[in-house]
């Protein structure tokens, strides 16, 4: 690699700084402000790239080209920052259609369609409320103030902010969307024909999205993809997605309590897709000592962007754990540190684990 020498002149307290850096990775100090200055580079790139994106300057692949980033981690970082593309009105339409989904504008407010993560949980409705749409976000009413506690209750949401659950529920990587986009007072109010058209065109965003779950608050939504027997618990798959309903707010407790074990076992289970995945590098006997999982390089789209505590589900066991992306340079292994004594409990050496992200978003050892 071709080099160039810079001379800088530093304060002494950046100087002082700079030592205790290299001291502490064992390292001179010229390595240390090279590792420093390419970190922060890298931190600059993304910075910028995700700039450029919010403003509409590029589009997605663009800007995770420029960050050095794939789309996925991207996506993980926009998501994480909240960041939306700003799109026009015809742009909304050209993107429905390239999804497959013939959407007219017709100027009446409604709530946009919230896509899941590839294997996440697509909660679907009947069509907003018109409390919903003039809150901005999904289920502000009476029944749906009691789903969101529900859903909170199940682990399919944490820490909302009351009146916005749906971005909590985005964040864990899971979807919303209505049958029906017009706003009404009653679902009875939506015409025969308008549910019927709807069947397709939810079909058509399931093959798009790949939802490992579609989650049906109530009954009325679930009869129009699924039939008039559906019972609640779980249903036949549509689109390679597994469906399930919901007990009705008003059921007895025993009931309620049945259903909702049921969808706890279901979301605890084996992903319910072909989900994307990954394999780890093979647990060595040092591994074990150590308490660590090394990773592949490309597991790193499954994880945060930077160093800290992450959450899994380690062979069923949810557990934290400490996550290192170690992106060097050199970039190294990324590595998971579990703990001697919990790693040794699940893993025996020389075994290489499944990485996959589960129904709840959390990221699963398997």
């Amino acid at each position: 690699m071709k080099t160039e020498q810079i001379n800088l002149r530093l304060d002494a307290d950046v100087v002082s700084a700079l030592e205790r850096v290299a001291r502490a990775e064992s390292t001179d100090r010229a390595t240390a402000v090279r590792r420093l200055l390419e970190a922060s580079l890298r931190q600059w790139e993304v910075e910028h790239a995700i700039d450029e994106y919010r403003r509409g300057d590029v589009s997605l692949g663009r800007a995770a080209e420029e960050a050095g980033l794939s789309q996925w981690e991207l996506q993980e970082r926009l998501r994480r920052e909240r960041v939306a593309y700003p799109l026009d009105v015809e742009e909304v339409s050209a993107r429905l259609l390239e999804l497959g989904v013939d959407a007219e504008w017709s100027g009446e407010p409604t709530l946009p369609d919230i896509p899941p993560q590839p294997g996440g949980v697509l909660l679907v409705g009947i069509n907003p409320a018109p409390v919903s749409v003039a809150a901005g976000h999904y289920y502000q009413g009476r029944l749906g103030r009691r789903l969101w506690r529900r859903l909170e209750r199940l682990g399919l949401l944490v820490d909302p902010v009351p009146g916005q659950e749906d971005e909590a529920f985005a964040e864990a990587g899971h979807g919303l969307t209505d049958l029906v986009k017009r706003p009404t007072r009653a679902a009875s109010e939506i015409s025969k024909e308008e549910l019927e058209a709807s069947v397709e065109t939810l079909r058509s965003k399931l093959q798009a999205w790949k939802p490992g779950l579609v989650l049906f608050a109530f009954k009325a939504a679930a009869r129009v993809l699924l039939g008039p027997s559906v019972k609640p618990g779980a249903g036949p798959g549509v689109e390679d997605a597994a469906t399930f309903l919901l007990s009705s707010p008003y059921a007895p407790g025993a009931e309620a309590e049945r259903v909702d074990r049921e969808l706890l076992e279901l979301l605890g289970s084996e992903p319910l897709v072909a989900a994307d995945h990954e394999l780890t590098q093979r647990v060595t006997n040092n591994d074990l000592h150590q308490g660590q999982i090394r990773l592949k390089q490309p597991a790193r789209r499954f994880f945060p962007a930077d160093k800290g505590r992450v959450e899994i589900l380690l062979r069923g066991d949810r557990l934290q754990a400490g996550y290192d992306p170690r992106l060097g340079p050199p970039p190294k292994s990324p590595v998971l540190r579990i703990g001697r004594q919990r790693l040794r409990e699940a893993v025996r050496p020389n075994e290489q684990l499944h990485i996959s992200r589960g129904l709840a978003g959390v990221v699963r050892l398997d």
